[in-house]
């Protein structure tokens, strides 16, 4: 946009103020003229003028119609109403329809240089301020990776517990996340690239992975991608739409491996996570889908695998990750079975093979931290698995993995390992007892429950633990209520003895403890949809039937 178009239908007014322009601000020119509504719309269009002076009467077209018309075509072109009419309705509308500012014909020549240079200061701040808007836009959009690449680092290794700067960096990346699971592809062959490519050629190799995963992605807002060091990539997609299946989480892994394969000189493997509640166990995912890539990578390369269908490894081969993923199934296995001394020296055993095999590298330490932080993680799955709280368990995760931060000796992460362990044992240990606890609950429960006096109470008192913590327990081990679980039962004992005896309902009632039967009558009706009676004649109505098709069976033959 540039010039100055002035619009009025006497040629002495157009050429005066185009004459006071040119003596007094040439360097804002071009300028043109116009000499009715329909010719400044046309002109406007044609030059897209920085300002333009309009005469409110002119034939053909009005002065306030043709501003309408340019400003809604021009948003950002400032228009000055000349008239000759100081009346304030006039002045009223230009104004409502965007006019900038207004001039009483004639017009004085100092009034119309002050109100020009006045307008451009505008024009060039806006101008100015755009560009450096412009210029952040464009930063931000190249640092935008690397936030993003950044975020999925911290969410898969626990280290941002933080809720508001998750939200406030999904935010910033303009992402949201739902049920997320992991996605980790990893180069098949990865010393063969490296002997092949430089550091800046790799960068840029897995610059195009990240780029193919993310054109991968059925919904790229739902989802984050980044690379992560050595030679991985990890999504981390929302798996409750277009994904909510491991199906459809598997057919996706594979059109990923599949492009991979077709645009770049390699291969890769991939390991799939189960999905989870939300971000913050995120790094109970990843463990997975490194275990099951891991696994997949010791069958055969190019393929996927999800966690849900990894199998135990036979044989015991002490080369490479083979050796690694063995130790790791059987450690699983030994917390499984509360086997601590074996988990120990399982957990042992695998952190001599990271010092081992990383010992050659130029950034041991943190390889060796890396690995012992996966393998912690991994750790905390087993557990987890196992029936503990996740809560409880991401709480030492995150805890555990704060202080791994400050270790740079070999000795000093070696014990945050077995630590790290022996507290979540610790705690799979104690979610046991409390497990044994419940159990003993629900069978005196299930041994009393026809006594009409049967409460929280008194249950908790013949397990020794309060009222308060059983019920909290009970809960968190069953999923549902001590009281929905004893009406449940109670309920289905109603139902059986309706089906096969002839006892009265108040006896059944009574029976089953409901000494009330309207009680009896009002939980049966809600549990079933229907009333006792009612229920009876259905099932005798069905067993009438069955029988009946029974005998002629027995005809046919």
């Amino acid at each position: 946009m540039a010039g100055i178009l002035v619009v009025d239908d006497l040629p002495v007014i157009r050429s005066g103020i185009i004459h006071i322009l040119e003596q007094n601000l040439p360097q804002r020119g071009p300028f043109f003229q116009a000499a009715d509504g329909q010719s400044a719309v046309m002109q406007a269009r044609a030059h897209k003028p920085d300002i333009v002076f309009m005469d409110i009467k002119m034939p053909n077209q009005s002065g306030l119609q043709a501003m309408a018309q340019i400003k809604a075509e021009l948003p950002d072109t400032r228009i000055v109403i000349l008239t000759a009419y100081n009346e304030f309705a006039y002045i009223q509308r230009a104004i409502q329809q965007g006019a900038r500012d207004y001039l009483l014909k004639p017009v004085r020549p100092q009034h119309l240089v002050d109100v020009v240079e006045k307008i451009y200061a505008e024009i060039i701040a806006e101008r100015r301020q755009m560009k450096t808007m412009d210029m952040v836009k464009d930063s931000l959009q190249k640092t935008l990776p690397v936030v993003e690449a950044n975020l999925i680092e911290n969410l898969i290794r626990g280290t941002l517990p933080e809720t508001e700067t998750v939200e406030e960096t999904l935010a910033l990346l303009g992402k949201w996340l739902n049920r997320p699971a992991v996605i980790l592809a990893k180069v098949d062959q990865l010393e063969n690239l490296l002997s092949v490519y430089s550091s800046s050629e790799l960068q840029k190799i897995y610059h195009r992975m990240v780029e193919i995963v993310r054109e991968t992605m059925p919904e790229p807002q739902r989802c984050l991608v980044g690379y992560s060091y050595p030679a991985r990539i990890v999504a981390v997609v929302s798996c409750d739409q277009a994904l909510q299946s491991v199906d459809r989480l598997y057919a996706l892994s594979q059109q990923i491996r599949a492009k991979i394969e077709e645009q770049m000189p390699f291969t890769v493997t991939i390991g799939l996570g189960n999905a989870c509640a939300d971000w913050r166990s995120i790094p109970l995912s990843y463990a997975e889908a490194s275990l099951a890539r891991r696994t997949q990578s010791r069958i055969a390369g190019n393929q996927s695998l999800h966690i849900g269908d990894v199998a135990r490894l036979p044989g015991n081969n002490k080369e490479g990750s083979f050796y690694r993923v063995q130790r790791e199934q059987e450690l699983i296995e030994a917390i499984k079975l509360h086997q601590m001394q074996l988990a120990l020296d399982l957990t042992t055993q695998i952190v001599e093979y990271f010092i081992e095999r990383f010992k050659d590298q130029d950034d041991f330490v943190n390889a060796v931290k890396n690995n012992c932080s996966e393998l912690v993680s991994l750790i905390s799955w087993a557990v987890v698995g196992m029936g503990c709280e996740e809560r409880a368990v991401l709480e030492i995760f995150q805890h555990q993995i704060i202080s791994l931060k400050g270790l740079t000796e070999l000795a000093d992460i070696r014990a945050w390992t077995i630590n790290s362990l022996m507290e979540l044992f610790q705690l799979s240990s104690q979610q046991t007892q409390v497990q044994r606890v419940i159990d003993r609950a629900l069978d005196y429960i299930r041994e009393h429950f026809d006594r009409s006096d049967l409460s929280l109470n008194s249950v908790a008192e013949a397990v020794n633990l309060s009222p308060s913590y059983l019920g909290a327990q009970f809960k968190r081990q069953t999923g549902t209520t001590y009281i929905n679980f004893l009406t449940t039962l109670r309920i289905e004992e109603a139902k059986r003895l309706l089906r096969s005896t002839d006892l009265s309902i108040q006896s059944i009632a009574d029976k089953v403890g409901y000494p009330n039967v309207t009680n009896f009558y009002r939980h049966f009706q809600r549990l079933v949809g229907m009333t006792p009676a009612a229920y009876r004649k259905k099932e005798m109505k069905w067993g009438c039937k069955s029988a009946e098709v029974s005998r002629e069976g027995v005809e046919v033959r």
